[in-house]
């Protein structure tokens, strides 16, 4: 973090009044929750285990099971998002502090570091990341959106860090053409309320799901993208969220992310120059971004020209999404010359989801592959 960012740290500390909300009282219903881990077995009473994700099952049928009660999964996602994480307009503005580690999978600790975040609005924020390779403080003020330190956008494990805790629904709101059902599961004798999300054309063994106390709306487990799953315990009540203070993440059963909100705090006055960038920032970032994450919605597969058939080859493609999730560009740099034209008239097809900087849509430029067999 560079000397601005300290500094700034420091003045923003000493000028906002903070409550803090670990000063009130947590509700006995949230005090009395045992922990859940994801493991083959429980290590003690204390514990409810759910079984690792290692494999998965695929029915290539529709149709609902005995007992399922369907969900209509947009009106979920909008209740749940306004009892469990920050994901909301309505709050008080807050400060979180989260503490993390990240693991390999021979269980090495590979990164460590801090997410901190002051909120007063969707487009009022200072996000701050500090670890031992990436620094970066991000300033979302009237002008735009503002960066200091490391000036590429934060990959998937570093949003990760965030969503887990902030808005543990973000994957479920990203989900296409799938529908979503309720039912009741039984962990070690221990039965969580889960809604199962899972593409309309198939069932899977194991498929997106996201669980929760029997007698509420407490999120205490969800199985997201790959092989992730999420454990979420020590929830406190904050704003009359509930809020998990310790998350484990899981991949493949193995560890793979460990989440400690160390801080979670009302902000009771807000000062508007302690969301000022410094003189130094890049910004306002707005326009044609690049090094972030797109989320597609469909690409029809490309078409395998006859020259090519029964051989094995890529193509890669730098391409343009606009700002209604179209592609307006899309120009291959490697690989066969019919393949490049069948690989950049597929893309050109493609849908993805607009991405969002402080509520516009921006243009993204970014890379693929198309691997033809």
């Amino acid at each position: 973090m560079s000397k601005h960012g300290v500094i700034l740290s420091i003045l923003l500390l000493s000028s906002l009044l903070v409550v803090h909300a670990q000063d009130a009282p947590t509700p006995a219903n949230l005090t009395s929750l045992k922990t859940l881990v994801v493991a083959p077995e429980p290590s003690s009473d204390s514990l409810i285990a759910i079984p690792p994700a290692t494999s998965q099952r695929v029915v290539l049928q529709g149709g609902n099971h005995e007992g399922d009660v369907n969900v209509n999964l947009q009106a979920w996602l909008k209740e749940e998002a306004a009892l469990d994480g920050l994901q909301s307009t309505d709050v008080h503005p807050w400060h979180i502090i989260i503490t993390y580690d990240q693991f390999d999978e021979d269980g090495d600790n590979v990164h460590s570091g801090t997410y901190e975040e002051f909120w007063a609005s969707p487009k009022e924020y200072k996000r701050i990341y500090r670890s031992d390779d990436f620094n970066q403080v991000d300033y979302a003020t009237d002008r735009g959106l503002f960066r200091s330190g490391d000036q590429r956008w934060p990959n998937r494990f570093e949003l990760q860090v965030r969503d887990e805790v902030i808005t543990p629904f973000s994957y479920a709101a990203t989900l296409r053409d799938v529908h979503a059902t309720r039912e009741e599961r039984a962990f070690g004798g221990y039965n969580l309320v889960c809604v199962l999300i899972e593409k309309s054309s198939m069932r899977l063994s194991d498929p997106t799901q996201y669980c929760f106390e029997p007698d509420g709306s407490i999120l205490r487990y969800s199985r997201g993208w790959g092989w992730f799953q999420t454990a979420y315990n020590r929830i406190v009540s904050f704003q009359g969220r509930n809020v998990a203070q310790d998350v484990d993440v899981t991949d493949g059963g193995k560890p793979y992310l460990k989440l400690h909100v160390k801080t979670i705090e009302l902000v009771s006055h807000i000062n508007e120059a302690d969301f000022a960038p410094p003189q130094d920032a890049v910004g306002p970032i707005g326009g044609r971004i690049s090094g972030v994450t797109p989320t597609l919605i469909k690409w029809p597969p490309p078409r395998i020209p006859e020259s090519l058939r029964g051989q094995h080859f890529s193509v890669q493609v730098e391409f343009v999404i606009g700002t209604n999730g179209h592609v307006i560009s899309a120009n291959a740099v490697s690989g066969p010359k019919e393949g490049r034209k069948a690989c950049e008239d597929s893309l050109r097809k493609s849908l993805w989801e607009p991405y969002i900087v402080l509520d516009k849509p921006v243009e993204v430029q970014a890379k693929t592959e198309c691997d033809f067999q």
